[in-house]
């Protein structure tokens, strides 16, 4: 019996430890892991004034993986509708000017009407292009996000799979891993790099998850396209937070 309860209390002082640190590092009391920030030459970017913390990682609801990480971010990614209004249309050197474009009406069916299903066109002054795209959804309908992703989608387009893995990116002295897809289609070649996103650390399907992709023509080499790609991500998610999942 004592036992039992010693048990019980050890449980629910790691649930109240677990909890106390996800609020430091929300609220900026904990400092990052990973972060060029401190660095006097680098640029100052929009994300490096971080006031949100995000849980990613390369799956879904169906587990947990040792890639999950928590990320510290200037935008607000809880999923609404309005969602992509809160997202800098500008970020280092890359500009969007086209606005943001619906996926269509496939992408509704096959997602059952996500709350959220949009991408955004960036460019920088070399003519680049990183095409920005999030779904999102919440409750059951959630579980769409994982049965379509690039690796189904894309060939479902007419293009042909070359390369499936995960793509390592570096944030100050720690990193984070994406899912890659590279295809192509014709003349094509694409780089693809996506991955899922959570504003609540218990990853709860009642609070909803985001698929997050980046997608980028090759033009000279496969290695410049996923550094610009990097670079991006980086733009947007500054700081890897010093935070590990009990259990």
């Amino acid at each position: 019996m004592f036992r039992d309860s010693s048990r019980y209390l050890i449980v629910v002082v790691l649930l109240l430890l677990a909890a106390g640190g996800w609020f430091a590092i929300s609220q900026g009391f904990v400092p990052a892991l990973g972060s060029s920030s401190d660095d006097p030459g680098a640029e100052t970017n929009p994300g490096e004034e971080a006031t949100h913390v995000v849980i990613v990682d390369v799956e879904g609801w169906y587990r947990r993986t040792s890639y999950e990480r928590a990320l510290a971010t200037s935008v607000d990614f809880t999923l609404r509708e309005d969602l992509f209004e809160g997202i800098p249309s500008e970020l280092g050197p890359w500009r969007s000017e086209g606005g943001d474009s619906p996926m269509g009406a496939a992408v509704d069916e096959w997602y059952d009407n996500p709350e959220v299903a949009k991408t955004r066109s960036y460019s920088d002054e070399e003519g680049r292009k990183i095409f920005f795209s999030i779904i999102g959804s919440r409750g059951g309908k959630s579980f769409h996000l994982f049965e379509h992703t690039a690796l189904t989608c894309y060939p479902g387009g007419g293009w042909r799979i070359i390369d499936v893995g995960l793509e390592d990116i570096d944030i100050g002295d720690s990193s984070v891993s994406v899912q890659r897809v590279i295809v192509e289609k014709d003349e094509l070649r694409r780089i693809v790099l996506y991955w899922y996103l959570w504003t609540d650390p218990e990853r709860r399907p009642e609070k909803g998850i985001l698929s997050v992709t980046l997608h980028s023509n090759v033009v000279q080499s496969d290695e410049e396209t996923l550094e610009i790609q990097k670079e991006f991500f980086r733009l947007l998610f500054p700081t890897i937070m010093p935070w590990r999942r009990f259990g």
